[in-house]
């Protein structure tokens, strides 16, 4: 299937569609028609592209319409490299969990020599980037929930942001697991997790790490919701780590050496959360 956006018909899904659209309970349950392992029919003719909403370095989403039974989807079409397996796909399809989005399809294509992984997901009515009033002690409870069955599958998602949680009618949504890994004991990578949502061991180079990391992005995701602005906001990564002891005050020597912190950081105490 070429995703030629000049010969694809689109069309713009409209408030009448919404009923046709998995309710929050619905969407825990993965439907038989559409079972994981189901390569009995050319997946690729199956959904219709209807509109690109987001973009990425390696991906691209899109509301897509399945065309054998009906309802509208989100599609997420990742580049693969066709001599590694997807670790997004190895993990997410074994999630199952009441406030994780669930994967309800996928398949491959390949087009002009590039291998194409496309992951078929429910649609939200949107993120808590976006959201409006939202109710703080009710997301949190299902963030935690959502992280704590992660923690108890070895997986660290790496990327806890508020446009990652997706959002809808007062319940909240884990999702985007292109940078989760399970945990080994091997090195990982510490340039994950964007910069306002990283842990103080990924800005000072920590290699060896475990879900801490995400809850601190739960941290500050939830300080963001309160307060309307992000908790830290450097513009660098030295920045970064000054605004935090700037609040948090200077960690001290097993600290440090906990966060494999290896060089001088001035002596600051933390200070009062003022809206």
């Amino acid at each position: 299937m070429q995703f030629n956006q000049n010969k694809t018909k689109k069309r713009r899904v409209t408030p009448s569609d919404k009923h046709q659209l998995s309710t929050s309970q619905e969407r825990c349950l993965i439907p038989k028609y559409m079972t994981l392992n189901n390569q009995n029919i050319n997946k690729s003719n199956k959904y219709q592209i209807l509109e690109q909403i987001g973009q990425g370095s390696y991906s691209t989403i899109f509301i897509v319409e399945d065309k054998l039974h009906g309802g509208y989807y989100a599609m997420k079409k990742v580049l693969q490299d066709p001599k590694q397996i997807n670790r997004e796909l190895e993990i997410h399809i074994n999630m199952r969990h009441p406030h994780i989005a669930p994967l309800r399809d996928h398949y491959h294509t390949f087009e002009n020599r590039a291998k194409y992984l496309h992951l078929i997901m429910d649609l939200y009515q949107g993120n808590l980037k976006n959201a409006i009033r939202v109710p703080i002690k009710r997301v949190a409870k299902q963030l935690f929930q959502a992280l704590e069955y992660l923690e108890s599958q070895n997986i660290m998602h790496r990327d806890l942001k508020p446009a990652n949680i997706l959002y809808q009618s007062g319940n909240i949504y884990l999702a985007d697991f292109g940078s989760a890994k399970k945990m080994d004991g091997s090195k990982s990578l510490s340039y994950v997790c964007s910069r306002a949502y990283r842990a103080p061991e990924l800005l000072f180079g920590q290699i060896f790490y475990n879900t801490k990391i995400d809850i601190w992005a739960a941290g500050c995701i939830l300080a963001e919701l309160e307060l309307g602005k992000q908790l830290f906001f450097g513009q660098n990564t030295v920045d970064q780590i000054v605004e935090i002891c700037k609040f948090l005050g200077t960690p001290n020597e097993l600290e440090k050496a906990e966060l494999g912190c290896q060089f001088y950081i001035p002596n600051l105490q933390a200070k009062k959360l003022k809206n």
